[in-house]
């Protein structure tokens, strides 16, 4: 009977140490996986807290890196223990396609998102044109983007229609240039005179930057006016007041110095019937 339990004991010791090594290992890969994932999500964090990112993005973004890497670090413990994962590996891929594909959509917002997060073409507070649509960028988020439009409403575009659209970012840079000015005068008054003047009134605006200079030209000869572009450059958080007070100042000082600036017309030519002739 001795001699029996004796030899069960001696049994399981020579298996319990046998897989002493595998457990070891397991235990080394384990704790080396914890502290990668930790390693890797503190990195996410600060990261997003560098870019000041929307929360519940960088929540979303965070547990969905935990999720993945603690899935392939039991993958791996599951093999070290000899267990055949190729079959667990398949049923995944297969589980990973059918979501991706009921998912595409999201996930294609998801990827986009990833791209201007990377990108940055425009931040919040950036007034931008993306497509057809204007507006002031209120929240950018991993999934859509907010804006709100000029008259105050709120615009969501799923971030996928914005990578895959043209962006307009109109605070992109420190300066802007006014590109869609233009000044009509008669075909009597002066050309140089006006334009004199109107150099004149850019060079009292101390928003109008001196570098690169102010470009007045006549534009074109229209139907009923020559038209001349004013072309100032300034700080775009100037453009829309200098804008607007060039415009202001621009016909009070033509009125002063009598340029007119002309309303539409028609040259009308009456032709005379021969007498005697009905019409």
């Amino acid at each position: 009977m001795v001699s029996l339990l004796e030899n069960i004991l001696n049994d399981i010791t020579v298996k319990f140490t046998g897989y002493i090594p595998k457990l070891i290992s397991i235990a080394v890969t384990l704790v080396i996986g914890y502290i990668i994932i930790k390693v890797l999500v503190r990195i996410i964090e600060k990261f997003f807290g560098r870019i000041n990112f929307d929360r519940s993005a960088e929540t979303f973004v965070e547990n969905l890196v935990k999720v993945i890497l603690w899935i392939i670090l039991i993958i791996i413990i599951l093999s070290n223990l000899g267990v055949n994962v190729s079959g667990l590996i398949a049923g995944l891929g297969i589980m990973g396609f059918i979501v991706g594909f009921a998912l595409k959509d999201t996930l294609g917002n998801l990827a986009s998102g990833v791209f201007i997060l990377f990108h940055k073409p425009f931040k919040v507070g950036d007034w931008v044109k993306i497509g057809d649509v204007v507006g002031g960028v209120e929240r950018v988020g991993i999934s859509a983007c907010t804006l709100k439009s000029p008259d105050n409403v709120k615009i969501t575009i799923p971030n996928s229609k914005i990578w895959g659209d043209v962006i307009q970012n109109f605070h992109g840079n420190p300066t802007r240039k006014l590109f869609n000015l233009e000044v009509g005068i008669s075909y009597d008054s002066n050309i140089d005179k006006a334009i004199r003047i109107i150099n004149d009134i850019l060079k009292k605006d101390k928003r109008v930057l001196k570098d690169p200079a102010p470009q007045i030209v006549v534009r074109s000869l229209g139907d009923n006016s020559v038209n001349i572009a004013v072309r100032p450059t300034m700080k775009k958080e100037d453009y829309w007041d200098v804008y607007f007070d060039t415009i202001k100042k621009v016909k009070e000082e033509f009125d002063k110095n009598k340029i007119t600036i002309p309303f539409p017309q028609r040259d009308l030519w009456v032709k005379e019937m021969p007498k005697g002739r009905k019409r």
